[in-house]
């Protein structure tokens, strides 16, 4: 598999938008319900790479971004913080999908998608290990969330491929299921001057404010589908109470850590088609 091959077809852009420049692919047809995707913190719309083919289908346009300071949008941020984040993605999200939406967020972009509902709800929810539910103490208590940390943070200070392929042992429950080639992406995109120091500032800025309890998540006016990896980090009993709302769903993906959706799209990919499919009138 090859990230070049699965986006042939699609088409990779910079807009300006709310003064930040963007990069933005927009895949499968131009009319439709678009489904926005946001990706995780560190990350980059290629995170998507195994799953925006299949979800586009022959039917739906599929738009990924990369948040602000990721990728190659431009790092025109100051604090970082969720707060900053969700300003420029509901920026986007008001750009590219001003009518009828469907949302898919992994981890911080699960976090983001969370408060892009509230402002105007999109028609599904579909949350990969999604970020946003824990306090940043109660996530260090976890030792794999700490190992991850510390992976992470040597891949932000020095942007080699050893520390890249560190970074990602932390995100998937088998290394050799990664595409050597998303490898290579991101080793360059974490060298792109100023990207080490976006991605600390993301990590410590001070969310706490915008942490989401049960209870505001539970006045969502639409049914989450909750995606989990088996092994990932997010405790399995916080995103099963999170998937009780009437209509939500909790997928569980064996075998899987923070990117179920790339360690088994064959598993993830038809329930999320499936879910996008229901109440379409």
């Amino acid at each position: 598999m090859s990230i070049w091959t699965e986006l042939l077809g699609g088409t990779v852009a910079f807009e300006e938008i709310a003064g930040v420049r963007t990069r933005i692919l927009r895949f499968g047809p131009d009319a439709g319900r678009p489904i926005l995707l946001l990706h995780g913190r560190g990350g980059h719309l290629e995170t998507f790479v195994r799953n925006i083919r299949a979800w586009a289908g022959d039917a739906r346009p599929v738009i990924a971004f990369d948040l602000l300071g990721h990728g190659l949008t431009a790092q025109a941020g100051t604090r970082y913080d969720i707060g900053e984040l969700h300003e420029h993605a509901r920026a986007v999200r008001d750009l590219v999908a001003p009518g009828d939406h469907d949302l898919v967020g992994q981890s911080l972009g699960g976090w983001l998608a969370v408060l892009l509902a509230e402002s105007r709800p999109p028609r599904r929810l579909v949350l990969i290990e999604p970020a946003g539910f824990q306090s940043e103490g109660e996530r260090m208590a976890d030792p794999r969330v700490r190992a991850a940390s510390a992976a992470g943070g040597l891949a932000f200070d020095a942007a080699t491929r050893e520390n890249v392929e560190a970074r990602f042992a932390q995100l998937l429950n088998d290394p050799h299921r990664l595409d050597p080639e998303m490898v290579d992406l991101r080793t360059e995109l974490y060298a792109v001057p100023g990207a080490g120091a976006v991605h600390r500032a993301v990590r410590s800025g001070d969310n706490a404010r915008w942490l989401i309890d049960k209870e505001r998540f539970a006045a969502l006016p639409v049914a989450p589908l909750i995606v989990r990896g088996a092994r990932g980090h997010i405790p399995a009993e916080t995103l099963r109470q999170l998937a009780e709302a009437p209509g939500g769903a909790l997928l569980t993906i064996a075998d899987a850590k923070q990117w179920p959706h790339y360690e088994n799209p064959d598993a993830v990919n038809p329930a999320v088609i499936d879910y996008l499919k229901e109440k379409t009138a």
